[in-house]
């Protein structure tokens, strides 16, 4: 059962590395510029503006490149410091320091810039999280010493994602044993316009079901056949957690058919770790959210250019993947 699975079209794909850097750095520097100017005093040497290097932070990421890689190979592209109107870009050590001046609410911020034309639509939303390794020992390393994986070596990435489109609409980022549940709600939070919630029954609660409602939307969440009847179809006080029941006891079909499009967010997870990596280099937690955050809106922004690039060459964004 579930949907049919989907990947991105070959087709779209194959042309995005042509246009790639020239379509991000038009998109990049169109967001950043809203942010506001910040007004520095000091003497001496101009500073760079925080602006561009936060551009030039989610450029590195989204080109896959390493410090020393942006050093060697980006500093000097004059694709790049033209579109910055610089005749070279700032060294690796400036951008290593913007990357720790960086704050996560600023990120947030500049993917909602990215995402503003996206949320002026009615959205049905998936909801889930994945782990990703925070040391850099390989699985045959841990195997031959013995040593098992833990959920204490990895961190955890909550994701609201976008059904349709697959965009990253938020997300936060906790060590790996935080519970699901209360995400639920702070990742819907910034959604204008809500059509369903689409999540596991780790977020099985009334408060959740209560929330999608209160922005017009509906939560699609599997009941567990385990509780007694009485205690799921008691809504002690949240009218929504009664009208979900309902729905799901008398409709079963037709909920678990929605429920079944929440798959495609493995397809999420999938691409950001085959794209980005499957582990976090950095040592410090403050510096690894940072660091997955950046990954998060590069990956939107690789998919609002294919998404562009579907609609101007009338193509399916995403194809049926065939079983064999």
């Amino acid at each position: 059962m579930g949907e049919p699975q989907k990947r991105l079209n070959p087709k779209v794909e194959s042309q995005i590395n042509r246009i790639l850097l020239k379509e991000a750095m038009n998109l990049l520097l169109s967001v950043v510029l809203l942010l506001p100017v910040k007004t520095t005093n000091n003497r001496g040497i101009k500073a760079y503006d925080y602006r561009d290097i936060l551009a030039l932070c989610i450029l590195r990421i989204l080109l896959k490149k390493t410090y020393a890689d942006y050093e060697i190979e980006m500093r000097a592209d004059p694709r790049i410091c033209r579109a910055f109107s610089m005749r070279i870009l700032p060294g690796k050590s400036t951008i290593q320091r913007g990357m720790e001046l960086l704050t996560i609410d600023l990120l947030w911020q500049i993917n909602l810039l990215m995402l503003r034309d996206i949320m002026k639509n009615k959205l049905d939303i998936l909801i889930d999280s994945s782990g990703i390794r925070i040391f850099a020992r390989s699985v045959w390393f841990c195997i031959r010493i013995k040593r098992e994986i833990s959920k204490r070596d990895c961190d955890k990435f909550h994701l609201a994602v976008c059904a349709d489109l697959l965009l990253v609409m938020n997300w936060r980022i906790t060590n790996g044993k935080r519970h699901d549940c209360p995400f639920f709600r702070i990742l819907i939070a910034p959604i204008r316009m809500i059509g369903y919630v689409i999540a596991d029954k780790g977020y099985l609660a009334r408060v959740n079901f209560q929330a999608a409602q209160d922005k017009g939307g509906q939560g699609v969440i599997p009941f567990k056949k385990g509780k007694k009847k009485q205690s799921r179809s008691n809504p002690l006080g949240f009218p929504a957690w009664k009208f979900a029941h309902d729905f799901w006891t008398v409709m079963n079909g037709l909920y678990m058919s929605i429920y079944h499009r929440r798959s495609r967010i493995e397809a999420v997870f999938s691409a950001l770790k085959r794209r980005y990596g499957d582990k976090l280099n950095c040592s410090s937690a403050s510096m690894r959210r940072k660091e997955m955050s950046l990954r998060l809106i590069a990956y939107n922004i690789r998919i609002l250019i294919c998404t562009k690039y579907a609609e101007k060459n009338n193509l399916p964004l995403y194809i049926r993947v065939e079983k064999k």
